[in-house]
């Protein structure tokens, strides 16, 4: 019996090493895909993908920032210990919790030599991640107009090597923490509702420079796409209306929640229901200018589906402002109908 069971737990272990020499093959051929997937996505997409990182990046970081720097408790630690020592650990948990700056290091450190020489570029992307993360915790309205430079940056029709355009953003990221922030809130009153919005907006201006961003990101990835696949106009066409209503309608998520804490306040001045009403058309401007430049792109007004980009963002608002649960699950079911069809 003894014998037996020495063999089994023999049997087992030489088992359990065939089974974790298999993981460590399998997750090494992961681990390559990854790389020359992130490769194909740099070289191909180029800026396009440059943007949507760094503002993936940038709203990940924006909602960890307390925790990276401790607010509650930060004027308690100013008292412990020396400034340089928080911002120290500020930078060092920063890192820890960048997972596309981590991603981009594991595939640098993977790339070989001949792959470098294609993209030299790629330190400039590692460093614009950096810094971006370095601004989001300590100067983020320099975020915000450098975001504003580079959509200005990426939408000249210019024709440079990915090294220069990329130091194009390096550049004006740089000359965004030099730039002082205006007031420009004093003029406006708070019971007017179109000044109530433009005061909100400007105080939550981040709400729209990433969804601007995002389909800028969008409509560069298309432009560079169609280039590449020009058969494929209708699908990219449906792909990009669905990601114009997506960022379009989810603004009614951040307009929601106003309506419980000021409709006291407008039903004073009996504008309740016209309050009501101008919860939706932040989210139709957007919509509405989103929709100029995807005509612009795809060079033709099919009508047909600017309609049903109109009612399909309506659709999405009432279920982010009634039923947010269902949001997300429309939303993929009707990008998948429309995609049926072609």
């Amino acid at each position: 019996m003894i014998a037996n069971l020495k063999q089994s737990i023999g049997q087992y272990r030489s088992f359990m090493d065939y089974r974790y020499q298999a993981y460590k093959t399998e997750l090494t051929q992961l681990l390559l895909q990854l790389k020359n997937f992130g490769l194909l996505f740099l070289v191909v997409l180029g800026s396009a993908m440059l943007g949507m990182i760094l503002l993936l990046q940038s709203v990940m970081l924006s909602a960890m920032k307390s925790a990276i720097k401790n607010t509650a408790q930060r004027a308690f630690q100013q008292t412990l210990v020396k400034r340089y020592w928080l911002g120290f650990m500020d930078i060092k948990l920063l890192l820890l919790s960048n997972g596309w700056l981590i991603a981009s290091l594991i595939i640098a450190i993977d790339l070989s030599v001949s792959q470098w020489l294609r993209v030299p570029h790629f330190w400039l992307f590692l460093l614009l991640q950096f810094v971006l993360g370095i601004l989001c915790l300590y100067k983020p309205i320099a975020l915000v107009y450098g975001f504003l430079l580079s959509a200005i940056w990426a939408t000249l029709p210019l024709d440079v090597s990915p090294l220069l355009y990329h130091s194009g953003f390096v550049l004006l990221f740089a000359l965004s923490t030099l730039m002082v922030p205006f007031n420009a809130t004093a003029k406006l009153k708070l019971n007017s509702l179109t000044g109530f919005w433009l005061l909100f907006f400007m105080h939550n201006s981040w709400a729209l420079i990433w969804r601007g961003a995002l389909l800028l990101c969008v409509f560069m990835a298309s432009k560079v796409l169609l280039q590449e696949r020009a058969d494929l106009a209708a699908i990219f066409s449906i792909l990009s209306l669905a990601f114009v209503v997506l960022f379009s309608s989810s603004l009614q998520f951040d307009c929601r929640h106003l309506y419980q804490q000021y409709s006291v306040f407008f039903n004073m001045q009996n504008k309740q229901t016209a309050f009501f009403v101008s919860l939706f058309i932040p989210s139709l401007i957007v919509l509405l200018l989103a929709l100029v430049g995807f005509v612009v792109l795809f060079k033709q007004a099919n009508c047909l589906l600017l309609v049903i980009g109109v009612v399909w963002c309506l659709l999405q608002q009432a279920l982010a402002q009634k039923k947010p649960a269902h949001y997300a699950l429309v939303w993929m079911v009707i990008t998948g109908v429309l995609l049926s069809f072609y």
